[in-house]
């Protein structure tokens, strides 16, 4: 007859760890276009798990739990509660890899509230203090560009989304950088910036739908001639 083993609180924690970031996990590879920012989801969860699972003293497992469960409640549309424990990580452990992750969740939990104020804090707060990852930072980067958006400042977006495909042209977020950037400089009718941007990316593969979208846009704004390049 085999012997029965209790499981210590050590493990019992770490099990619960675990299955929260496997939790965490699940979210962002179904739910990949709500994170703004474009994020590869089961990449950012890869990288998630490497960088928690090497913290092995006890403050950076108590910090990573936090993160676990504020995961978990993001996942679950509860952001107002998951800035909390975002924000009690920034708070309490700030010198942790869970502070870099969750000044950057925290950012797009404001976003989903809709509140782009702290959005755009929390997403410099990640580029001032941590970028310890080029995908994060280049979202964060992008992320600004979304928040000035949502809040009417379309010069300054389309200048953030310009600044980040000028730092990051090869990243994921390239050509979402180059199609609302190339949006917002429109709109307020800075043609040279908005015909640079549609230049680079009416020339990216697999991008000819956005491109011909955006060439309709900059010739309605009179910054394109509509019978120059039209069949291209």
């Amino acid at each position: 007859m085999a012997t029965k083993h209790r499981l210590t609180k050590r493990q019992i924690k770490e099990d619960k760890f675990v299955t929260n970031l496997l939790l965490a996990q699940q979210y962002f590879t179904e739910h990949a276009g709500r994170v703004i920012m474009g994020v590869a989801a089961v990449v950012v969860a890869a990288v998630i798990v490497i960088f928690l699972i090497q913290g092995s003293q006890a403050r950076e497992q108590e910090a990573n739990e936090l993160l676990g469960r504020a995961t978990v409640e993001f996942r679950a549309s509860s952001f107002q509660l998951a800035a909390v424990d975002f924000q009690s990580i920034l708070d309490n452990y700030g010198g942790t890899d869970a502070a870099a992750f969750a000044s950057f969740y925290i950012a797009n939990a404001y976003f989903e509230l809709k509140n782009y104020d702290q959005a755009g804090e929390y997403f410099k707060l990640y580029l001032d203090r941590y970028k310890i990852d080029e995908m994060l930072t280049a979202s964060a980067m992008a992320g600004l560009g979304h928040c000035h958006r949502g809040k009417g400042e379309l010069q300054a977006a389309g200048d953030a989304f310009y600044d980040a495909y000028k730092k990051f042209p090869d990243s994921y977020v390239a050509a979402d950088c180059l199609y609302y950037g190339t949006q917002s400089f429109a709109a307020v009718g800075d043609s040279v910036n908005a015909q640079a941007l549609w230049d680079i990316l009416s020339k990216l593969p697999g991008q000819s739908q956005r491109a011909m979208q955006l060439r309709q846009l900059l010739v309605e704004k009179g910054i394109l001639d509509p019978t120059v390049g039209a069949y291209d």
